[in-house]
């Protein structure tokens, strides 16, 4: 059938999506009581009880072996109990729970970042990610013949290529963790690399730029480009 691409909403975000008391970097640490002078990682184990379950201990044990030298944010996603949270976390040191996602990963130096559309909202973002993923060994012995495509992280599969490192299952250890973020955290070329292609990422979401010129013509958001297309359907039957 005859489609057109008008673009992902997600391609939208940007610090201008941000609330504004959450753009300056002082005070979005003085409401969270994060040191401003260190650099933070945004930890997102998922968004589902199943999924944090799975993610979050070796996350933690991750960002453990840290120590203080980086603060740690936890984006609490509102499908899960911040109580329940907390307690899975305990008195581990220096890890912040926080209400929203973009915020955190506007104002991290990287991330730690589970499968999902929180990889593509780190993307939007410009923050520097590792991907990691488990599901029950029975889950995984089941699923892993069926899948069929050479990626598991959205962005990768947006680029078509590795953009962000996947550890997924068996390959989900602290220590490769701790090694790939390692890579991304310092500038070098690295870290831009991966900069670069996150950039090429938004820039498929926003659609192609060889589209259909009448919805192209002028700046628009996906919802509008997808309401102008439907309109000139309708005006050429």
């Amino acid at each position: 059938m005859d489609a057109t691409f008008v673009g992902h909403p997600l391609a939208e975000l940007s610090s201008a999506s941000l609330p504004k008391q959450a753009i300056e970097r002082s005070a979005y640490a003085a409401q969270h009581h994060l040191d401003p002078e260190k650099h933070w990682i945004t930890l997102m184990p998922g968004s589902r009880v199943k999924e944090v379950h799975m993610n979050l201990p070796a996350i933690l044990e991750s960002a453990s072996q840290f120590g203080r030298a980086y603060e740690f944010l936890l984006p609490v996603a509102p499908t899960l109990d911040r109580n329940w949270i907390a307690e899975l976390i305990g008195n581990r040191s220096p890890i912040h729970l926080v209400p929203e996602s973009l915020p955190a990963l506007y104002h991290s130096r990287a991330g730690i970042i589970a499968s999902g559309t929180a990889t593509v909202e780190a993307a939007m973002m410009s923050l520097p990610f590792v991907m990691v993923y488990r599901v029950s060994p029975l889950t995984y012995w089941l699923g892993k013949p069926r899948v069929k495509v050479a990626h598991f992280a959205m962005v990768n599969l947006i680029a078509g290529e590795e953009i962000v490192p996947e550890l997924v299952q068996h390959d989900f250890t602290p220590a490769k963790v701790v090694a790939e973020l390692n890579q991304i955290l310092p500038d070098g070329p690295a870290r831009d690399k991966m900069l670069e292609g996150l950039a090429n990422v938004k820039a498929r979401l926003r659609g192609p730029e060889n589209g259909n010129p009448r919805l192209h013509s002028i700046e628009r958001n996906p919802s509008e480009r997808a309401a102008q297309a439907i309109l000139l359907f309708l005006k050429a039957r």
